[in-house]
């Protein structure tokens, strides 16, 4: 699908819609370096639906942009990869293919769009689209008539079930992360993020991480589709440490009494990869956080003093654990890791 637009210098601008696989704009647009090769090569076409808004001039690719939905549930997006070549800037190329991508959303009944940025020129460029400043760096755009996406969101609405996470469930767990309820400080562990970090890409370097018995992802779904919960754990990356697992886990305070099913389903995956120990690290300010990994039958190990910076003081965090397995073999043998002595090496210095 594509479109002309007549630029302010009197330039023609193709406006093309692109999804993967991209083929010839593969190399020409942004994405993720961990999984570009499978989303541009459209091996997640099945569960994530990834358009992107490509401009033209005189056959060159001057700029581009994506948002990406769940293929099968369009409501909640993360735009992604705003990009103009510089020379070719100020000439509001990236304006239209915002509005492009935006007109799309709307196409699909789409209600809330997410997205990031550090640069003040980009963040008045979204202002003027209709997008607010909302958690850390990110901006979120609602529909006309989403004016209530968070509170009618959130709200409990039925028995929530526990499935494993995958690629198209980025966006719904970008919504559930940017969500200031529950304000814990200590958000999430795994991906470095604190109650005022924004999340969307921390999924897709998480997931990918976690892949080949390196750890898990589950997320807890409620009838009307809505991701209200998610728990992930990533085992130790040496031999050491690799039976020893830390975990996080995240839940919407409407569906805080449905939590312990969501942890004892990762504390099975845990246990199904030979994991022996998960360890939760806690805020000490967050007392409610703490009371739901203890329903799921953790306990407080360590206090370590004054490991976050809190304005001008100190936070606490607090290390809870469980055992899941009793003795477990080596995930991985010792000579499979960087650095130590190899069997035939062993064999040669026995010689």
């Amino acid at each position: 699908m594509s479109e002309i637009v007549e630029l302010r210098n009197g330039e023609r601008l193709v406006v093309l819609t692109v999804e993967p696989p991209l083929g010839k704009y593969a190399d020409k647009v942004g994405c993720w370096r961990d999984v570009r090769d499978d989303l541009l090569g459209g091996a997640f076409v099945d569960q994530l639906f990834t358009p992107y808004f490509i401009g033209e001039i005189d056959g060159e690719v001057v700029g581009s942009l994506s948002y990406y939905v769940a293929t099968d549930r369009r409501g909640v997006g993360v735009i992604e990869f705003v990009a103009t070549d510089e020379n070719h800037r100020n000439k509001g190329i990236a304006s239209i293919l915002m509005k492009s991508a935006i007109e799309r959303f709307l196409e699909d009944e789409g209600q809330a769009l997410y997205l990031c940025t550090t640069n003040p020129i980009a963040g008045h460029l979204y202002e003027r689209h209709g997008f607010t400043y909302h958690v850390g760096d990110g901006m979120r755009y609602l529909a006309q008539g989403a004016e209530a996406f968070d509170r009618e969101r959130w709200v409990h609405q039925g028995e929530a079930t526990v499935r494993d996470a995958h690629w198209g469930d980025l966006p719904a767990l970008s919504a559930l992360y940017n969500h200031p309820e529950p304000g814990w400080l200590l958000k999430d562990p795994l991906t470095e993020s604190f109650a005022e970090t924004r999340y969307e890409s921390h999924f897709v370097k998480l997931l990918r991480r976690l892949e080949e018995g390196r750890g898990g992802f589950v997320v807890q779904e409620n009838p009307t589709r809505v991701l209200v919960g998610a728990a992930a754990f990533e085992r130790g990356q040496t031999f050491y440490d690799q039976h020893v697992a830390e975990m996080s886990f995240r839940v919407i305070p409407a569906y805080a009494s449905a939590a312990c099913e969501l942890l004892e389903r990762a504390i099975r995956k845990a246990g199904d990869i030979g994991v022996r120990t998960l360890q939760v690290s806690i805020a000490a300010c967050d007392e409610d956080m703490a009371a739901l990994a203890g329903t799921a039958g953790f306990a407080q190990e360590a206090r370590l003093k004054d490991r976050l910076r809190v304005d001008d003081g100190w936070m606490d965090v607090l290390t809870y654990s469980r055992t899941v397995n009793g003795d477990v073999p080596p995930y991985r043998p010792i000579d499979d890791y960087y650095g130590t002595r190899k069997t035939w090496q062993h064999a040669r210095v026995g010689e």
